[in-house]
């Protein structure tokens, strides 16, 4: 019976300990389970935006918890909540990688994987996955780019050195410390010359040809082959081919974009000429003048501007005359100036507006002496 008892006892306590040992492992979600106002706490957990919680909590939740309806509608909220949480984090890792924070962007990556863990079971923070993966992908991109930029001056310095070890060599044949020291350079050389030569390949293969130019010579220098003068070779009749290809289009476009602009200004002028804007017309035709002055468009332009201006510029001082006999001093004076603006070098305009002005002042002093 006590042999028993013992069993009992023992077997009591190996289900308690597994208890607690599985109570631990599913963590507070399911200890929160069994609370009674669940529903606050999800709202806690909401405000402190530890959204792993509150989803790890609700997913535990049987149909016959008494407020099981409610923690149905505030689980709707909260995927909303954990959605505009996911979007802020992503903005402010995306600020942190544009200014170089890198410390920065991981530290909130953490962070936000914490409160909001990748490997939850509702899989509803993709957009959280996708920010880690943006992240690191960014990281990966600087760090290939910093080791190529280590490599290439790595194999400058290599390219000057291995010289100088040689001759320090030929100079102290029987060091054999140094012996050793140029052995291993030479064998690096050769390692950085298979990487240079691949990584020539691969821009020769996205037409960037100065790039493979540059690596390729690198690669040359520091191991010569057969192989590698060939791929120079080839870089030099595409990069010849690419020079040619790129200054014949760059002609064509400079051409595009110059019948662009003229066929532009020719619709200014024609709009300018019909509204009777003589001035801006002259301006517009002097822009046309600059891109092709000898067009016989731009010719008949010219002359039927001309014929225009002259016109005008004869009813203006008419006007003007008129004006001035009938005794409208400032009129005929505003209408002299208008002469002045499509003439500047107007002698007629130029006088008449002074005899003009000189009779205005002439009046001027007449009243004062009648008022005095």
């Amino acid at each position: 019976m006590i042999l028993m008892k013992n069993n009992l006892l023992t077997q009591a306590f190996i289900f308690t300990l597994f208890t607690i040992l599985f109570l631990s492992g599913c963590g507070t979600a399911f200890v929160a389970s069994k609370q009674d106002d669940l529903a606050t706490q999800i709202d806690v957990w909401s405000a402190e935006n530890e959204f792993g919680k509150a989803f790890s909590t609700l997913s535990y939740v049987k149909k016959s918890h008494p407020q099981y309806q409610q923690l149905q509608m505030q689980k709707k909220s909260l995927l909303v909540e954990a959605g505009e949480y996911e979007q802020k984090i992503d903005t402010q890792i995306k600020k942190y990688i544009k200014h170089k924070e890198w410390t920065n962007a991981l530290d909130l990556l953490d962070q936000a994987k914490k409160k909001y863990p990748l490997d939850k079971p509702e899989k509803s923070n993709r957009l959280l996955a996708e920010t880690e993966t943006n992240l690191l992908k960014a990281q990966q991109i600087l760090l290939t780019s910093i080791n190529q930029k280590i490599m290439f001056k790595r194999s400058l310095w290599m390219i000057e050195t291995l010289p100088i070890y040689e001759n320090k060599l030929n100079t102290d044949p029987r060091n054999e410390f140094l012996k050793k020291q140029l052995k291993e350079l030479n064998k690096e050389a050769g390692v950085l010359a298979k990487k240079q030569t691949i990584l020539s390949q691969q821009a020769l293969e996205e037409k960037h040809y100065t790039t493979a130019r540059t690596r390729i010579t690198q690669a040359i220098a520091l191991e010569p082959s057969k192989q590698r003068e060939k791929i120079l070779t080839q870089l030099k009749s595409r990069s010849n081919k690419s020079y040619h290809y790129k200054k014949q289009k760059k002609i064509k476009s400079q051409k595009e974009l110059k019948n662009k602009q003229y066929n532009t200004l020719l619709q200014d002028i024609e709009k300018s000429f019909s509204a009777g804007n003589f001035l801006k017309t002259r301006q517009l035709i002097s822009q046309l003048d600059e891109i092709d002055q000898n067009n016989i468009q731009l010719i008949q332009l010219k002359q039927e501007l001309d014929r225009s201006i002259h016109y005008t510029i004869k009813q203006l001082m008419s006007k003007a005359n008129q004006n001035y006999t009938d005794g409208q001093f400032h009129q005929a004076i505003s209408l002299w100036e208008q002469v002045l603006l499509y003439e500047p070098e107007n002698v007629l305009a130029k006088k008449n507006r002074q005899r003009a002005e000189k009779v205005i002042e002439k009046l001027s002093r007449l009243r004062e002496q009648q008022n005095n």
